[in-house]
């Protein structure tokens, strides 16, 4: 595990984020956040993204934390039967 230290741009507050090194090496070669941190909460990984901290984050998004059954995976097109190329959903749904 490896601590990131992170400095808020909004309030200059410091804040730390442990996660796994290979993880984070994952992360800094194109791994989008939420496929190489899975074990973070959606504040954390945020926080990584942006820099921004948990505080300013609930001022300026609100106080939502992301639905937990949030799949990352599901693809809406195939999964609803639309059609890109149509640009319409397919009759067989």
């Amino acid at each position: 595990m490896i601590n990131l230290e992170i400095t808020c741009p909004f309030c200059g507050a410091s804040h730390s984020v442990s996660v796994n090194y290979e993880d984070y090496i994952a992360y800094s070669e194109g791994a989008l956040a939420q496929n190489a941190f899975p074990y973070l909460s959606a504040t954390e990984r945020e926080q990584i993204i942006s820099g921004i901290c948990p505080d300013c984050q609930k001022s300026i998004f609100g106080d939502d934390e992301e639905d937990e059954d949030y799949d990352p995976d599901w693809d809406y097109n195939e999964d609803m039967g639309y059609d890109p190329y149509l640009g319409a959903y397919s009759d067989d749904c």
